[in-house]
């Protein structure tokens, strides 16, 4: 219970923090109708749940073949953490919204919001990086506890995306001239990463 009320809020704040994807979906809302955004936020939502399975069947293997190695990839995933969070401190700013996309098909919209998150290797690393860091290797099989996180994770960026194409329209203001909605929420990402970070670095064995 004690991961979960750590890895939800966790998972909330990463999503809820403007990005790439987001982007996409405002993108997709700003040109027609809501449903644009929608359609993009599940397609993302499908290629997250790809990016689990691959973090599931990649890392299950490491963990048969040595423990230690595991606690490696955790290790590594938590300087990744680091990194990024610093980054996001570093380059908080406003941004600036993106162009309206031309009016298409519900269908073509989830298919490039599929291949826009299966084809970010920054996602890849992401998943590889921040799901270890919530496996207790006491409490059951470790491809069971991955696939969980992961399906959890999945659930909350698809509603936060689903919610930004939903609210399209009324946050044109805050997420563009002076940003500071932006710029707060990077920051707040950063922190959260940098905490999660030095939250395994730290940790005893």
């Amino acid at each position: 219970m004690e991961v979960w009320l750590l890895f939800i809020p966790a998972c909330l704040a990463l999503n809820v923090t403007p990005g790439p994807d987001v982007l996409f979906v405002l993108s997709q809302a700003l040109g027609a109708k809501r449903s644009g955004g929608l359609w993009a936020a599940l397609g993302l939502g499908v290629s997250y749940l790809g990016h689990t399975l691959f973090a599931v069947i990649g890392l299950s293997a490491l963990v048969m073949q040595s423990a230690a190695a595991f606690t490696l990839i955790k290790y590594l995933g938590a300087a990744y953490l680091l990194y990024l969070g610093w980054t996001s401190l570093r380059h908080a700013s406003g941004l600036a919204l993106p162009e309206a996309a031309r009016a298409q098909g519900g269908w073509r919209i989830f298919r490039q919001g599929l291949l826009v998150g299966l084809l970010n290797p920054k996602v890849a690393l992401f998943f590889l990086a921040f799901l270890p860091q919530f496996v207790v290797p006491e409490a059951g099989a470790v491809p069971g506890q991955l696939l969980w996180l992961g399906l959890v994770f999945t659930l909350t960026a698809t509603l936060c995306n689903g919610g930004y194409a939903l609210m399209a329209k009324g946050l044109r203001r805050r997420l563009s001239g002076g940003g500071g909605f932006s710029r707060l929420s990077g920051r707040l990402a950063g922190v959260l990463m940098i905490g999660l970070g030095l939250r395994l670095a730290l940790m005893k064995g």
